[in-house]
Formats: structure tokens, C-alpha cells, sequence
């Protein structure tokens, strides 16, 4: 018995309510699930666009506020395994509802903060508050898309990552410059009014997201029941092979487990480097003592503009192979690359190089976030993904610190630049290695 991928599915317009099934959830799912993660991306990482402002006004230098940029993965890591086994066992819709809300209330307070203390401990609660919500997300589509078309799906809806950041400057921009208005800074309106979207979709999500095919009110009965099936079949084939890990007890000495979290700490340390310090680089490119922050922040979108259209290629790409090693170590590689290359580059040649490499880097998202879906099932997929997002996420903490203290030294972004390139070079070896079986003689 064959699982249903891209290839088994008819071509549109042929009555199949699987395909139906399958478009509708691209019209009404996918854009809705990717505006939540545009939300919390940004909310997540708009400190880079505030850091000029919130660094004068605190009293913060690179190094510390680099620590309370990656303090937020202190807490996001700790609470994430707990976070998405309570979703399993919830479902989607309360416990996704819940993550917004009390995440868009501390991304609120932040705008009222007056110390380093207050700014360190709100960075610190916003990972809680929003631990569990990526992870819970890729469970969540791995109840609703066929395996054939997750690497596709992960990637167009891990899109959120670099429009986020696409929109995030032009944004952010326009919110900076509110300074003064109400007698507020204009960092202060950007974290208070970027963290209202996120307290309206919780009350959204609680009243319209279905947490299983057959809720779905814009899906006819046939084709909830003809996705079902589909992912049902999946589910008895992985079953019947024993290719996939069920429980949690075996989860933990499974060895791609580890291997995938370690290559994820790789990809993580890399993007979360580029989202926390590109208006840095943009800044170091255009050769200016003050560079307008308004300019800075228009420019960053640029990389982001980049990934977009990458990510996209790659992922579609990636479906047509069970194998996805090169589609996360090529991409992975590129990025190192053109990293070493900007070392001695200057002005626009840096920019482009970083531009190139970002776009990369984030590539390898999709076909690297298909991977565990390929061996992890029941509870040990809602462990298991939350465990690699978990680990992962240590990069979060220390790319913006680690890069925040080379920063301090003379070339410091040069130097900055060299470490991101070092981990992409690592990982992308690392990727060649966590997706293969236990026999070593075929891809996870």
C-alpha cells in the first residue's frame, strides 16, 4: 500500500474530493495559519528594529542587549515540550487561542518598560507565553497535509519567517516614526501596537480554527472524509512497517532525534543571527556614522525579499524527493559561502552576499521541518517535534549573545559574520548525517 504524496493526486478539475480537500486547505488554512506566525515572528524579533531606542533609553550596550534578546529562549525552551503535549492533548484550538493571548499581552507591557531589569524579565515571560506555538502548528498540519506535500506546505508556511521580516522594516519604520506622539518614544508604539494583532486572532482562533479535517466547515463532507482516509492510510502504513516512533519512551534514545536537534540548533542559530542583527549589518554596509534608522530598516527587508522566493523553490522541489538531504545541506552551504565571502566585502557586495545567504539558510527550513515527520508518530510526534524546536531554539539565546559580544571587539560584525558562517558550514555537514535510517541506506 502506497502513501498518497504529490504524485499519486489527480490533476485539478477532476472531481477528486481528496484534491478539493487539499485546495481548500490552501485557501482557507495555510493563509490564516501563516498570518499567526507573521504575528509572532514579529513580535518575537522586533526588538531588532527597536534596539536603537530601547538601547539609549535603557542603557544597554550590544552585549546586554544581546542578552535580553535571547533571554526569550530561556523561557521558550524550558516550557515548549510541556507546552505541545498539553495541545495534543487539548487540541489545536484553546491551547493555540491561549498562546496568542498571553503572548500579545507581555509583548504589550514592553512598551511601558523603563528599566534593563523589566526589559530582561518581559523578553523572559514572552518565551513562555508563546512556548509551544511553532511546534504545536507543525503537529498540527501533519493532521491535515499528506506526506507528499509537507516539505511544500512547511516551507510556504514557514514563508511567515521573512515576510515577517520583509514587512517588518517598512513597519516598524513607520512606527518609529510616531516618536513623540503622546509624548511616547516611537519604540514604545511599535511594541504596543504590533502586539495588539496578536490579542484579536486569539479570539479569532478560539471561535474558527477546526482542530481536525471533519470540523472544518469549508470542507464538504467528502473531502474531510476523503482527507481522512488519506491520512489515515499514512498512519496504518507507518504502523504496519514499524518505520515510525509512537511513544515517548522510545523517543528519547532514537538518535535522528538527536541529530535533528542538534542540526536545527545549527539552522536556528543562523536565522535568529540574521533576524536580530541584519538593520545592524545594513547599517555597517551603507558606511555612514548615523545611518536614518527609517532607512536602515527598509533596506533589511531586502534579504527577507530574497528568502521568500527561495524558500518557495526549495520546498517545492524537495517534495519530489524521499531523500532531503541536499535540499538542507546544499542550501546550508550556500549560506556559509556567501557568508566568508562578504568577509572582506563592503558597502552594496556585503549587503548582496548577506542578502544571498539569508535567503539560503532559511531555504532549508521546509525540507529540514518535513524530516522528523517522516519517523515520529502519535505522542512521540508531539514530543519529538517540540523536543527538536526546543533545542533548536538555544540558538536564539546564542546567536544574539554570542554576536552581541563579538560586536564589542574591533571588525566585530566581520567577526559576527565569520561565527554564522562557521555554524552554517557545520550544519550543513550535520545535515547529511541526521536524516538518514537506522540502516543508513535511505533518507528518514
Amino acid at each position: 500500500m502506497r502513501s498518497v504524496g504529490s504524485d499519486d493526486l489527480p490533476l485539478p478539475g477532476t472531481g477528486d474530493p481528496l484534491e478539493g480537500a487539499l485546495a481548500a486547505l490552501r485557501r482557507h488554512l495555510l493563509p490564516f495559519l501563516f498570518l499567526l506566525y507573521v504575528v509572532a515572528y514579529l513580535d518575537r524579533v522586533n526588538v531588532s528594529f527597536a534596539a536603537v531606542g530601547v538601547s539609549r533609553d535603557l542603557g544597554l550596550n550590544s552585549a546586554s542587549y544581546g542578552f535580553a534578546a535571547g533571554i526569550f529562549f530561556l523561557g521558550y525552551v524550558l516550557f515548549e515540550i510541556p507546552s505541545n503535549l498539553i495541545l495534543d492533548r487539548v487540541g489545536a484550538r484553546r491551547w493555540i487561542s491561549r498562546i496568542l493571548f498571553t503572548w500579545g499581552v507581555v509583548a504589550a507591557l514592553m512598551a511601558f518598560m523603563t528599566t534593563a531589569a523589566q526589559f530582561n524579565g518581559l523578553r523572559l515571560l514572552l518565551g513562555v507565553a508563546e512556548a509551544g506555538f511553532f511546534p504545536g502548528i507543525i503537529l498540527y498540519l501533519s493532521h491535515w497535509v499528506p506526506a507528499g506535500q509537507r516539505a511544500r506546505t512547511l516551507a510556504g508556511f514557514m514563508l511567515a519567517i521573512p515576510v515577517a521580516g520583509l514587512l517588518g522594516g517598512p513597519v516598524s519604520a513607520a512606527l518609529l516614526s510616531l516618536h513623540g506622539f503622546l509624548g511616547l518614544a516611537g519604540w514604545r508604539w511599535l511594541f504596543l501596537l504590533e502586539a495588539l494583532p496578536a490579542i484579536v486572532l486569539s479570539v479569532i482562533v478560539w471561535h474558527w480554527l477546526p482542530n481536525r479535517p471533519h470540523q472544518a466547515r469549508w470542507l464538504q463532507s467528502a473531502e474531510a472524509e476523503a482527507l481522512e482516509q488519506a491520512l489515515q492510510q499514512e498512519r496504518d502504513q507507518s504502523q504496519a512497517s514499524g518505520d515510525k516512533v509512537q511513544g515517548l519512551a522510545a523517543l528519547w534514545g532514537d538518535r535522528r532525534l538527536w541529530l535533528l536537534s542538534f542540526l536545527y540548533l545549527g539552522i536556528a542559530t543562523s536565522f535568529y543571527g540574521f533576524s536580530f542583527w541584519i538593520p545592524r549589518f545594513v547599517g555597517d554596509a551603507l558606511g555612514q556614522d548615523a545611518p536614518s534608522p527609517v532607512l536602515v530598516n527598509l533596506l533589511s527587508a531586502i534579504p527577507y525579499g530574497l528568502a521568500v522566493v527561495v524558500m518557495l523553490l526549495v520546498g517545492r522541489a524537495a517534495d519530489h524527493h524521499v531523500d532531503k538531504r541536499l535540499f538542507v545541506a546544499v542550501p546550508l552551504a550556500v549560506a556559509a559561502l556567501a557568508l566568508f565571502l562578504s568577509l572582506p566585502a563592503t558597502g552594496p557586495l556585503r549587503l548582496a552576499l548577506i542578502s544571498i545567504a539569508t535567503a539560503a539558510a532559511f531555504s532549508s527550513l521546509g525540507p529540514a521541518w518535513a524530516t522528523p515527520l517522516q519517523f515520529l508518530g502519535g505522542r512521540a510526534a508531539a514530543g519529538g517535534i517540540a523536543a527538536i524546536n526546543a533545542f533548536g531554539n538555544i540558538g536564539g539565546f546564542m546567536a544574539p549573545f554570542v554576536m552581541g559580544r563579538l560586536m564589542l571587539r574591533p571588525q566585530g560584525d566581520t567577526l559576527a559574520l565569520a561565527y554564522l558562517g562557521g555554524v552554517l558550514l557545520l550544519s550543513a555537514v550535520l545535515a547529511l548525517l541526521a536524516t538518514q535510517r537506522r540502516d543508513r541506506s535511505a533518507a528518514c
